[in-house]
């Protein structure tokens, strides 16, 4: 029963963990960096708690089976901290600088740690280093315990002060959540680091992911559910992040809607209007690249951002859309056929918003729309 006390609260947190993780994974983009630093946290995180649970049941066990079993996982908890605090640093750089690369020396100053602090983990069974396994198989902190310690909550407060570095990009809420966010898990290491015998470090760091999950799930990237690409909400705060960076990299944009659509939902019904929705989405998501985005903005209207800034791919993209709806309309034995009208172009600080330059290519859209329909009055 006293073994259960000292972990019913880790318990609790797995349990809410695993629930957000059920959710995240359904709602997530798994594709973007930030969903995937998230939901790696997160699993880290609840492994972490499971481990320290089975820490705490075999501790005092005697037999050698359980010794060994105790010193394995404790090699395991002390050894993954920092790499999950590394992520965790990652995950928060993300979000509050959405374009902003790592270099060599982030990579130098986020795996050197993790490294020495692996090998002083492995070693620790032998040394007694971080922690010691006695003969009555009580765990020990050892002379470094509290090096390790640090390995670990130094990528905490990095992480608050790249937040309070780069607080202009924020809002004042996201500002408050996010080191609120860190400071969470570090007030729980804290006390399990005083008070030996509490354990608060583990669960302290998932309720803290719960809570950002609750409050800031809106600002990580969502899918649409019928097409699977991203929603508007995602797109619009993906690009308002993008054009606060104070150099805006060239990109591309196309904006397409679908010819004909009330035709097909008036003749044949919203349900295979859905389906045409579906089918041309699906074929353009195979076309597109990793690094580009698909986003629907509404309706029967979406817009594709590619990285590759330049006239040809754009043209080249559109020609794929074209060749590949043209091969589906010759095999599908529909009624009717699907296509779409576009319109493309560079986006440059000459466009005073992004609102502007979607004005911009949807104008141009509409242009060639209206150019085709007179092409084909010519030819009739």
């Amino acid at each position: 029963m006293l073994v259960f006390l000292r972990i019913d609260i880790n318990i609790v947190a797995m349990m809410m963990l695993f629930m957000v993780f059920l959710i995240a994974i359904k709602r997530l983009d798994q594709k973007d960096t930030l969903n995937r630093a998230y939901l790696i946290t997160l699993v880290v995180v609840f492994m972490q708690l499971g481990i320290e649970a089975v820490t705490c049941i075999v501790n005092g066990k005697e037999e050698l089976l359980w010794r060994i079993v105790s010193n394995v996982f404790h090699v395991v908890l002390f050894g993954i901290a920092p790499l999950l605090a590394a992520v965790w640093y990652l995950l928060v750089r993300n979000f509050v600088t959405t374009r902003k690369k790592t270099t060599k020396i982030h990579h130098i100053f986020i795996f050197v740690p993790v490294i020495i602090n692996g090998i002083l983990s492995i070693l620790s069974p032998f040394t007694g280093l971080y922690f010691n396994i006695s003969s009555l198989g009580i765990y020990e902190r050892g002379p470094l315990f509290h090096l390790s310690m640090g390995f670990t909550y130094i990528f905490f407060l990095i992480s608050i002060i790249h937040i309070i570095f780069y607080k202009h990009k924020l809002l004042i809420n996201e500002l408050l959540l996010l080191i609120v966010f860190n400071l969470i898990p570090i007030i729980g290491a804290l006390f399990q680091a005083i008070f030996y015998g509490v354990l608060l470090a583990w669960s302290s760091a998932g309720f803290a992911l719960v809570i950002v999950y609750i409050y800031l799930q809106e600002r990580l990237v969502h899918l649409d559910v019928m097409t699977g690409v991203w929603t508007r909400r995602s797109f619009d705060y993906f690009m308002d992040k993008r054009l606060k960076q104070k150099a805006v990299d060239p990109f591309g944009g196309i904006f397409f809607d679908i010819d004909h659509l009330k035709e097909i939902n008036d003749r044949y019904g919203h349900a295979e209007g859905d389906l045409a929705i579906v089918e041309i989405v699906s074929r353009i998501k195979g076309l597109v690249k990793g690094s580009e985005i698909i986003s629907r903005l509404g309706g029967d209207e979406f817009i594709i951002i590619t990285e590759d800034a330049s006239q040809e791919r754009l043209k080249a993209l559109i020609e794929d859309i074209k060749f590949s709806l043209s091969i589906y309309n010759e095999t599908s034995q529909k009624d009717y056929q699907l296509s779409c009208s576009f319109g493309y172009g560079l986006y440059s600080e000459e466009f005073k918003s992004i609102d502007q330059f979607l004005r911009f290519i949807d104008h141009r859209m509409y242009q060639s729309k209206h150019h085709e329909v007179s092409v084909s009055e010519d030819k009739q």
